[in-house]
């Protein structure tokens, strides 16, 4: 019954936030009395941009699922290139559900565990790991960026709101990076702190023993760190197709990159949508776009997710289904 409700809650802010976002879109007229749906459907379409929106969600996907390869062979879990991507797109659709983020993490992290019961932690921490790098590179992508366009001297609340909160998340990112290669976080006394930590206590320790875990692999990090670079350039430059195969005059990509780094904070929250649809539509205006215009681009790109998601799947099941081994591997490469 707990489960259910925590679900049928779910559903409902997620419907409460799409059905704000909507009646707002449809309520702001421009001075011809036109509000964004009347807009869209009398521009012309390029849909040529709309392909390439999905290819660029491919090839960044496609990155993450090689990087996460990377940190399960730096313990010499043999994971073939087939496997790494058919558990990739198995996560991926998952993350569609209403758990969002946090159920396709949990599933891929059993998932391994279960084919690798031997190490059955450094699977499992893998996964951690993997999320971990993406979220510390799209908060320092996030944080340049803003300084880059300038976004950070807008005067606008919410432009300074945001502003400060990808600072914040940078800094603090930066900062448990630093602490983890300390000598006084590997005796375990910040283990046994952050677990008597109400609530998230034990979520916290076991992502402190995961970082532990790598403490000794930086060649192997700092891989897939770079690598995660243009994971979050290609999603912002498919935010950008999106735009421009819908509307006329859009910012520019530079603009839509950081926009996407911005709004995919909300990639923490364990929402399947909603979150990311609603900040966008915050900041589309700050660069000059229609009331309603975030909400269209927000959903087509997450449209364009659930089309990747299912050519993925199409891959998952036309694939032969072999057990991953457990053959030592060298180091990560």
């Amino acid at each position: 019954m707990r489960r259910f409700l925590s679900i049928f809650l779910q559903f409902l802010l997620i419907a409460g936030i799409f059905g704000f976002l909507f009646w707002n879109a449809a309520t702001a007229t421009d001075d011809e009395g036109k509000n964004i749906f009347n807009i869209l459907y009398e521009q012309p379409k390029r849909w040529h941009f709309l392909v390439a929106a999905f290819f660029a969600q491919l090839f960044a996907v496609s990155f993450t699922f090689i990087r996460w390869r990377w940190l399960l062979r730096t313990f010499g879990l043999q994971c073939s290139r087939r496997d790494a991507f058919r558990l990739g797109f198995f996560g991926l659709m998952l993350n569609l559900a209403p758990l969002g983020i946090v159920g396709g993490d949990a599933v891929k992290a059993v998932l391994i565990a279960q084919r690798n019961p031997e190490y059955k932690s450094q699977a499992v921490a893998s996964v951690f790991i993997d999320r971990l790098i993406g979220l510390l590179i799209m908060f320092i992508c996030g944080t340049l960026l803003i300084l880059y366009t300038g976004f950070f001297a807008r005067p606008e609340i919410v432009a300074q709101f945001f502003t400060y909160l990808v600072f914040a998340f940078t800094a603090a990112g930066l900062l448990g990076t630093g602490i983890i290669f300390l000598p006084f976080f590997a005796k375990g006394h910040l283990e046994r702190w952050i677990e008597k930590i109400p609530l998230c206590g034990n979520l916290g320790s076991k992502l402190v023993r995961a970082l532990l875990l790598y403490r000794n692999h930086k060649r192997c990090l700092i891989q897939s760190a770079l690598i995660t670079i243009p994971v979050h350039l290609s999603f912002g430059f498919s935010l950008y197709c999106i735009a421009i195969a819908l509307f006329p005059s859009v910012p520019g990509v530079v603009d839509h990159i950081m926009l996407h780094n911005v709004a995919n904070l909300t990639s923490m929250i364990p929402l399947a949508a909603g979150p990311y649809e609603l900040v966008l539509e915050q900041l589309y205006p700050l660069e000059g776009m229609s009331i309603g215009a975030g909400l269209i681009v927000s959903l087509m790109f997450r449209l364009t997710t659930i089309c990747v998601a299912l050519a993925g799947m199409i891959y998952y099941y036309s694939a032969d289904d072999k057990k991953l081994t457990q053959n030592k591997q060298s180091p990560c490469r």
